[in-house]
């Protein structure tokens, strides 16, 4: 293993990272782990993205609740709930890629 066959398996390595990837899919992934140095390289690279990621989210989570707390009578200043990839703790860059969705640079 290990180069010929690994662009079928480096899709899946994110979500590996992060413990999401499931079933099957995630049993192949392993198997191919194993024998392919590279893409172990490219797996700890990205749990490591994904744990400053975590960590990160979990610093400005609590910044937000701290000045919410320190505020009188301030909650969100007239800000909407946020949505997408950013709740769950990932940035818009991380989601979409340094030039975003439907940029041709």
């Amino acid at each position: 293993m290990g180069g010929t066959d690994c662009w079928t398996y480096r899709a899946g390595l994110g979500v590996y990272a992060i413990g999401r990837l499931a079933g099957a899919e995630a049993d192949e992934l392993s198997a191919h782990l194993r024998g392919c140095p590279p893409c172990r390289a490219e797996l700890a690279e990205l749990r490591d993205v994904a744990e400053l990621l975590a960590y990160s989210a979990r610093l400005w989570g609590g910044a937000v609740q701290a000045r919410k707390d320190t505020v009188p009578g301030r909650k969100d200043a007239g800000r909407g709930t946020r949505t997408g990839a950013f709740r769950r703790g990932v940035s818009g860059a991380c989601a979409y890629g340094a030039r975003g969705p439907g940029r041709s640079r």
